[in-house]
C-alpha cells in the first residue's frame, strides 16, 4: 500500500449517527508501518448491480493528515430508505463499496488494486409450535414457546402466540418472537400453518432487512382471524390444535473477512487499468456459496447447454438433464423421438420472455425471486403446463395469501381453467367469509355478468356452506 501503510474501510449499514443513512469511513490501522502522519486524498463510492457509481464522494485532505488509528469519512453518505427499498444496491444480497486513495496531483505513477470481502454469518432455525385448545384461548392470553438452536452459539428464541383484544382488531391472531442475544439479530421469519392434511399454508412473515432500527421483539399478525379459523376448524384446527411452522433467519455477526487478491502496477496498459477499475473484474464480487448458486451460473453462463427454448423474440439456452429432472413433460419431450428432442429446440409461444427466464431459473435453483402478482399467475400457468408441482404449490400459496375482493375473480377463473380444487376452495372460502362486503360490490356484479356459470357455482357453494 501507500508508503507501507495499512488501512481499513469501516461500513455502518445502519448509520453511525443517523439510521436513515449508511456511513462509510476510511481508517488507518493502529499498528501499521510507514510515517507517523500521512496526507492523502480518497474517494468513497457505493456501486449498483452493474458496478456503476450510485453515490460517490471525493475527500481531499489538504490540511489534514492521517495519524495511526485516525479515520475520516461521511456519516450521512448514502440514504437508506429510498435506495434500499428501490433495490438499487443489492444483487444476490451483496453490497459493493469502493475506496480510491492517492497522494498528490497529476499522473499516477504506480497503481494497485486490492479486493476484499466480508461475509455476514447467517443461521436458520425452523421449528413447529402447537397451540392446544385453541377455541378456548382467551383474548390476550399468551401461549409461550422457547427454542434453542443446535449451533455452537446455542441461540435462544422465545415468543408468544395470542389473540389480540382491541376494538379495531379484537380477533387478530399474532405471533411474537424475541431473540435472547446481544450479538445476533432476527432478520426474517416465515410463518406457515399446517392444515389437517399436513400441507403448509403461508399465514404471516417478519422481514427486518429494511428497518432502520433493531427491535428486541418482533410481532407478526397472521392472515387468518380467530373466527375464520374456528369456522374452518376441520381444515385448520384438527383436534382443536393450531399448528404453526416458523422458519427464522438470524444474523450472527461476521463470518469471515479477508483481502482476497491484490493487483500491482506492472506497466499495465490503459485498457487493463480500466478493466481493473471495473468492479466485475474484482474476484470479490461473488463466488458460489451453494449448489443453487453453482446451478445459477450454469444456466446464466450457458455452460455446455444442449437444448434451446425459443419464443418469437428470444432464445434461452438450457440443459436437458435439468429440465428432465424437474418436469415430466420435458422428460417426455427429450427422452423420446419427439420433434423437440430431434431438433434440440422447444417452441414456447404463450409465455413472456421474462416469465420463461424466471421459470428456468427456478428449475435450476428451486428459488423464486421478487415474485409479483402478475408474474405469479404466469408462473402458475407454466408450472401447471409443465407439471412442476413444487413451483405450482408455491405460486398457489402466494396467490392465496394475496387474495382480495379486486382479484378474487381472476383467481376463480384461473382455478376453474386449471381444475385446481385447492385454489378454487380457498377462493370460495374467502368469498364466504366476506360475503356481505363482496356481494354488494360493483366488482361482483361485473363478474356475474361476464362469468355467469362460475358465479352460479360460487353461489351454490355459498348457500351450501352457510346453512
Amino acid at each position: 500500500m501507500i508508503q507501507q501503510t495499512s488501512w481499513n474501510l469501516h461500513l455502518y449499514p445502519r448509520g453511525s449517527e443517523d439510521p436513515d443513512f449508511i456511513a462509510l469511513f476510511l481508517k488507518r490501522c493502529d499498528n501499521c508501518n510507514g510515517p507517523e502522519k500521512i496526507a492523502l486524498n480518497f474517494e468513497l463510492s457505493i456501486l449498483d448491480a452493474n458496478g456503476r457509481d450510485l453515490e460517490s464522494e471525493k475527500i481531499e485532505l489538504n490540511d489534514l493528515e492521517f495519524q495511526k488509528s485516525a479515520s475520516h469519512g461521511i456519516s450521512d453518505f448514502f440514504e437508506r430508505p429510498k435506495n434500499i427499498r428501490e433495490d438499487r444496491v443489492f444483487t444476490l444480497d451483496i453490497l459493493r463499496v469502493r475506496c480510491t486513495m492517492w497522494i498528490g496531483e497529476g499522473e499516477i505513477d504506480k497503481e494497485a488494486l486490492s479486493c476484499a470481502k466480508t461475509r455476514i454469518a447467517l443461521e436458520n432455525i425452523s421449528f413447529i409450535n402447537t397451540i392446544e385448545s385453541f377455541a378456548t384461548l382467551k383474548p390476550n392470553q399468551k401461549i409461550t414457546f422457547n427454542v434453542t438452536s443446535v449451533s455452537k452459539d446455542a441461540l435462544k428464541l422465545s415468543g408468544n402466540v395470542y389473540v389480540r383484544s382491541e376494538p379495531c382488531s379484537e380477533d387478530e391472531v399474532k405471533v411474537e418472537i424475541s431473540l435472547d442475544s446481544q450479538n445476533a439479530h432476527l432478520i426474517t421469519c416465515q410463518i406457515c400453518m399446517l392444515n389437517s392434511a399436513g400441507k403448509e399454508v403461508e399465514c404471516g412473515k417478519i422481514d427486518t432487512r429494511n428497518d432502520l432500527c433493531r427491535k428486541s421483539t418482533l410481532v407478526a399478525p397472521l392472515n387468518f382471524e380467530k373466527s375464520n379459523l374456528l369456522d374452518e376448524k376441520h381444515e385448520y384446527l384438527p383436534n382443536d390444535k393450531l399448528t404453526l411452522r416458523c422458519e427464522c433467519t438470524l444474523s450472527t455477526g461476521i463470518e469471515f473477512q479477508s483481502i482476497e487478491e491484490t493487483f500491482y502496477d506492472l506497466h499495465l496498459t490503459p485498457l487493463l487499468k480500466e478493466r481493473m477499475r471495473d468492479t466485475h473484474f474484482a474476484p470479490c464480487t461473488s463466488e458460489p456459496k451453494s449448489v443453487s448458486d453453482d446451478l445459477r451460473c450454469l444456466y446464466k453462463d450457458q455452460i455446455l447447454s444442449d437444448i434451446r427454448l425459443e419464443t418469437k423474440s428470444k432464445t434461452f439456452h438450457a440443459h436437458k438433464n435439468v429440465l428432465c429432472a424437474k418436469s415430466p413433460v420435458f422428460a417426455a419431450m427429450l427422452t423420446t423421438n419427439m420433434r423437440e428432442n430431434l431438433t434440440g429446440c422447444i417452441q414456447v409461444e404463450d409465455l413472456e420472455d421474462s416469465t420463461i427466464d424466471q421459470f428456468l431459473l427456478f428449475l435450476y435453483t428451486d428459488i423464486l425471486e421478487d415474485l409479483q402478482w402478475e408474474r405469479a399467475i404466469q408462473l402458475y400457468y407454466a408450472a401447471d403446463y409443465y407439471q412442476v408441482q413444487r413451483l405450482k404449490d408455491m405460486c398457489t400459496s402466494f396467490l392465496i395469501t394475496g387474495i382480495n375482493r379486486r382479484n378474487m375473480g381472476d383467481l376463480l377463473i384461473l382455478a376453474d381453467k386449471h381444475q385446481d380444487s385447492d385454489l378454487m376452495t380457498a377462493v370460495l372460502k374467502f368469498i364466504c367469509w366476506r360475503d356481505k362486503e363482496i356481494f354488494c360490490t360493483d366488482e361482483w356484479e361485473g363478474f356475474m355478468e361476464t362469468n355467469s356459470v362460475l358465479a352460479m357455482k360460487t353461489m351454490q357453494f355459498y348457500f351450501k356452506n352457510s346453512i
